[in-house]
């Protein structure tokens, strides 16, 4: 199968975090605080029929938990750097060692956060509502289905294109192969 490249792959590093920032980050932040009260009262009314919305909402508070932390990290300690690496004449003075650090443990917080979304997929069978569903069960999934889309997409800009980019021009920044 022939892959589409991405369109984001001839972007500067900056322009792939204004990105991130203008777009995922926020949508990402504002799905997760608008969809926990809709899965409490999901939970509340349906939960006792369905068992598999007490893992949902488990699944669910640890990825919130998880994105908190993950999403500041990104923009207070990460991106800045990252965006430092364009500056040629003032590159950044690294407080990590190499950008390589922080990227492997926001890889390896990417991966377990795509497995809480694999998760959450399996436990709803792919946020497929049960007959009969209230306006709220079909609401609470069809959120839930475009956060992990959007989570996806999200994950694939950074693990993909942002980070081996960041890697590459600190690299060449600082002249090592």
């Amino acid at each position: 199968m022939n892959r589409e490249p991405n369109p984001h792959s001839a972007s500067s590093l900056t322009q792939l975090i204004e990105r991130l920032l203008q777009h995922h980050h926020p949508y990402t932040r504002s799905a997760l605080e608008s969809l926990a009260p809709l899965l409490d009262k999901v939970l509340r009314v349906h939960g006792d029929a369905h068992p598999e919305l007490a893992e949902l909402a488990k699944l669910f508070r640890e990825l919130r938990d998880d994105m908190d932390m993950h999403l500041m990290k990104e923009e207070h300690v990460l991106f800045p750097y990252i965006r430092g690496l364009e500056d040629v004449a003032n590159p950044p003075a690294s407080p990590f060692g190499t950008v390589a650090n922080p990227i492997r443990m926001m890889t390896m917080e990417h991966q377990h956060d795509s497995l809480i979304l694999h998760k959450m997929l399996e436990v709803t069978g792919s946020f497929t509502t049960p007959p009969g569903a209230c306006g709220s069960y079909t609401s609470l999934y069809t959120g839930l289905h475009a956060l992990v889309d959007d989570l996806s997409q999200h994950i694939q800009l950074e693990n993909d294109i942002l980070f081996p980019k960041a890697i590459e021009a600190e690299a060449a920044l600082l002249g090592r192969p």
